[in-house]
């Protein structure tokens, strides 16, 4: 679920489950009675003087964090309704204090250059992260605990180990080596020109995703997939921020706003616009709405930003 801060309309997707509801004062109230009665029954049912005294210290421990996660969830949503006015309406990045930040980002994180005069082999090194490697070795061990468990006679286990630690082995790998890559160059491009593009260009790259400025094309990559987009298809590129709130559990855990260049393109055929969305950092966005701006193409006014509430439950 998530609010378009634009129309105020509250949007549900399909049939996921839905995310929790910000905790209001009576659900706080039934929160702690519910813990209070809980630890009352452990308390009662508890025959040694440790036991209790344990349920003693547990009890206002769990009703402070509750008070706690309930006045800094109110706090966060107070700051982000002037917040979130400021972005929709552009001030937020019109602000001489953004204004400073972003020259001093720029002068400090100019466009990059490819690492590799070559672009698939550029292209599929940024795609091998330590992360992933670890995260493959981790699946291998427990692939291998899994096999070893077979001499136990584990048998159900062992194989449910194997299919499961084998299906997230494989989804870590074809990231590794850059399938999203080797599935584009399959496809009817014209590489050479591509790559004159791709190698003479302006690159900005964030948290695995990369947007480049080529000669003839805007070349982006994402952890799914790779794009190469004619300039003259390309009408403007705008900014979409959504702010996450994080859940643990059901209750509110922390916030964070998540900031995309949008860049809007004519299909040549049938017309109609299709929009591409690579996330960046905020100062990278700008850069980017810049970038198509100085080169004399087609841009939206800094005003027109899209920003939505997207929020994440993780059961701990």
């Amino acid at each position: 679920m998530y609010i378009d801060w634009l129309t105020g309309v509250i949007l549900v997707s399909g049939n996921k489950e839905p995310f929790p509801q910000p905790m209001t004062f009576k659900t706080l109230i039934i929160y702690i009675i519910v813990t209070v009665l809980i630890c009352l029954v452990f308390f009662l049912i508890r025959n040694d003087s440790g036991g209790k005294i344990g349920i003693i210290v547990v009890c206002p421990l769990v009703i402070g964090y509750l008070i706690y996660a309930y006045n800094k969830e109110k706090k966060a949503d107070s700051t982000a309704i002037n917040t979130n006015k400021q972005m929709v309406e552009g001030d937020y990045f019109k602000s001489g204090e953004w204004h400073t930040k972003y020259t001093e980002y720029i002068n400090s994180h100019p466009f990059e250059r490819p690492l590799i005069m070559n672009m698939k082999k550029d292209l599929l090194k940024r795609y091998k992260k330590r992360e992933l490697f670890m995260m493959m070795l981790l699946f291998l061990f427990l692939m291998f605990c899994s096999v070893v468990s077979l001499s136990l006679g584990r048998y159900v286990i062992s194989i449910i180990g194997i299919i499961l630690f084998g299906a997230l082995f494989y989804m870590e790998l074809r990231e590794y080596i850059g399938m999203p890559v080797r599935k584009w160059l399959k496809g009817d491009i014209d590489y050479d020109a591509l790559e004159e593009s791709y190698l003479n260009g302006q690159m900005l790259h964030y948290k695995g995703n990369g947007l480049i400025f080529g000669t003839t094309h805007i070349h982006a990559y994402t952890a799914k997939k790779v794009y190469a987009i004619d300039y003259r298809l390309v009408e403007d590129i705008t900014r979409k921020i959504i702010r996450l709130k994080t859940y643990e559990d059901g209750i509110y855990s922390s916030e964070e706003y998540r900031h995309y260049a949008v860049i809007h393109v004519r299909l040549p055929v049938s017309g109609a616009i299709n929009c591409v969305e690579i996330e960046l950092n905020e100062f990278q966005v700008q850069m980017a709405i810049d970038y198509l701006s100085n080169h004399k193409y087609k841009a939206r006014k800094s005003e027109d930003i899209s920003l939505t509430e997207d929020k994440e439950n993780i059961t701990v």
